[in-house]
């Protein structure tokens, strides 16, 4: 059984987490300064998520390192792999961290009502 109560919208403020074992605040400023890299997901008890997005973030970085090293000696794959990862999967995550902010400061982002359940 969960502890949670129902809050009406009227009293809930601007933002609020539908679970109580964690700080609104908290996620807001993950959220917004290392969005990119899931942690507000690992904060909010969604590891997996979290996961997809931190690996995505580290093959981006990958990719527009490599790219740019390559660039140096005019290698035609160095543009290729700085464009797919800057613009492909930057973009993706980029837009899942953005959304992500939106839902958690709308406040109807789904959190685990337990502390140890993951979701």
């Amino acid at each position: 059984m969960s502890d949670q109560t129902v809050i009406p919208p009227s009293k809930r403020g601007f933002f609020y987490l539908k679970n109580p074992h964690k700080s609104a605040v908290v996620t807001v400023v993950l959220s917004l300064f290392l969005g990119g890299l899931g942690l507000h997901r690992f904060y909010l008890g969604k590891p997996l998520s979290g996961a997809v997005m931190l690996v995505l973030s580290l093959i981006t970085a990958f990719l527009i390192v490599s790219g740019l090293n390559r660039m140096e000696t005019l290698d035609p794959n160095g543009m290729l792999a700085v464009v797919s990862g800057a613009l492909g999967l930057g973009m993706v995550v980029s837009a899942w961290a953005f959304v992500d902010l939106l839902i958690i400061l709308v406040g109807v982002f789904n959190t685990p009502s337990e502390p140890n359940e993951v979701r």
